[in-house]
């Protein structure tokens, strides 16, 4: 028999709030005590550029194969969310591109800059899975694998970055907006999901790309912690 959608997601979450690539990772860890150089942070703002600057691409890889409008509609609007007008300083981008400069990346030699392995696996496994994965699959990896755990990774990483003493609140803000921000953006993913999640084979699918995410997710703390915290 399988579980209520409610008890499936307080499941799952509890899984994905608790996973290594969430909490308590080495890498989370040695940032949070203010473990890194500021070449460190240089690299690992550098690396996880590489990553975000995609994310309203893998964003709208899953809105286009979602069929049903209710459901593709807080996606919608994390999109707009994500990019907003872009020219706006306080558009998400915008302040990660702040965060960026200051970390001391040269913006002009992004676009010529390798991706670590680390975070080109990274890359990779989310576009798949937002692009050619079943859509419960997309939608199970962007809510409980990544928004809903958010906070729990960015959160040391802010604090990291405050003891540096590098940075000033303005200059960090993007990763303490979205500490707040993504618990809702999980939250309406979730509610979206519902309708799905009352049968074993859907809420399989929808565990599943939580659980690819967290597990790639992994390796990229992995490849970033040999670079930025030798």
């Amino acid at each position: 028999m399988a579980k209520t959608a409610e008890q499936f997601f307080k499941e799952l979450n509890t899984e994905c709030q608790n996973h290594i690539a969430a909490k308590g990772h080495p890498f989370l860890r040695k940032f949070a005590a203010g473990d890194i150089s500021a070449d460190g942070i240089k690299k690992f703002a550098e690396q996880y550029y590489l990553f975000s600057r995609w994310f309203t691409r893998y964003l709208s890889a899953v809105v286009s194969n979602i069929p049903d409008e209710a459901a593709r509609r807080p996606l919608v609007q994390n999109l707009w969310e994500e990019i907003g007008l872009e020219e706006k300083e306080g558009s998400h981008p915008n302040l990660f591109r702040r965060f960026v400069k200051v970390a001391g990346v040269d913006m002009a030699s992004l676009e010529e800059t390798d991706a670590l392995p680390c975070t080109r696996a990274f890359i990779d496994e989310y576009l798949f899975v937002c692009k050619d994965g079943h859509f419960l699959e997309s939608m199970g990896a962007l809510g409980p694998g990544t928004e809903a755990v958010v906070p729990y990774f960015y959160k040391p990483i802010w604090e990291g970055l405050k003891k540096s003493g590098k940075f000033s609140k303005d200059d960090i803000f993007f990763f303490e907006a979205h500490i707040e921000l993504d618990v809702e953006h999980a939250h309406n993913i979730q509610d979206a999901l519902m309708p799905y999640a009352d049968n074993e084979e859907n809420q399989k699918l929808i565990a599943s790309g939580a659980r690819k995410i967290l597990d790639i997710r992994i390796v990229l703390w992995d490849g970033l912690e040999k670079v930025c915290c030798p």
